[in-house]
């Protein structure tokens, strides 16, 4: 099919429609949760005799839970494919819910359909009792909920960067040894800083006899190079002021 431009252009297009369907139906199942939640605590007042608000509810769960099928299978194989095993498992156990909800639900329909009955009389033509269904989908919208705050998590990378910090911090002979000659240096040139009493004393007792001597003078004098007699000409003078 590569060589029809306009199937690919269509399955772009459908597949970013699912994305966003599936993006925006976490509004929609946090929605249902908060409603469900104000009709519990209202003693059923919000949906008794209101049509309104029970489609709307309905409505909004299909669309959150159906929406989200094709969305959680491709984060699955993604997911599998980039090694990420907590998130990958997670959207496992998702898919298999999802899948077996919408698997389960059609059924009932198809045979309600078919046989011409009522729903209630559809219910009993399959394995699962009511309750358990209304519990699976329970789960499967708080999961997706869950699923969704998880997926801009990156749990994997948090790990390998502990990891890492973890190898930089340890110490190694080739770190120890590095660690070592840096203070090796540090404390040469130190020794180098400090000043020469021998070249002190001479330059200071010099200039004691002869205060108006020039600094060429001096380090003829004692057989010292002319920076030398001057760093402690300059020393001495600023220790006499």
């Amino acid at each position: 099919m590569k060589q029809f431009s306009s199937i690919q252009k269509l399955d772009t297009g459908i597949l970013y429609a699912l994305e966003l369907t599936s993006s925006f139906s976490v509004f929609l199942k946090v929605f249902g949760l908060i409603v469900s939640m104000v009709n519990v605590l209202t003693k059923g007042t919000l949906f008794t005799d209101n049509g309104f608000m029970q489609s709307l509810y309905a409505w909004s769960q299909c669309i959150g839970i159906d929406a989200s099928i094709p969305g959680a299978i491709m984060r699955t194989v993604y997911y599998y494919r980039q090694k990420e095993w907590s998130k990958a498992g997670v959207y496992t156990l998702l898919s298999a819910l999802l899948l077996f909800t919408a698997c389960l639900v059609s059924n009932i329909e198809s045979i309600q359909q078919t046989l011409n009955i009522t729903l209630s009389s559809a219910y009993q033509h399959v394995f699962l009792p009511i309750e358990g269904l209304i519990w699976i989908r329970s789960v499967t919208i708080v999961l997706l909920v869950v699923v969704h705050a998880i997926r801009h998590i990156n749990i994997e990378q948090s790990d390998q960067t502990v990891r890492e910090e973890q190898q930089q911090l340890a110490l190694t002979p080739e770190l120890i040894e590095a660690v070592r000659s840096v203070i090796v240096q540090e404390i040469q040139a130190e020794q180098k800083a400090l000043p020469d009493p021998d070249n002190y004393e001479r330059v200071k007792v010099y200039i004691g006899e002869y205060p108006q001597a020039k600094v060429r003078e001096i380090a003829q004098a004692l057989s010292m190079s002319p920076s030398t007699a001057s760093k402690w000409m300059r020393q001495i003078e600023e220790e006499s002021k």
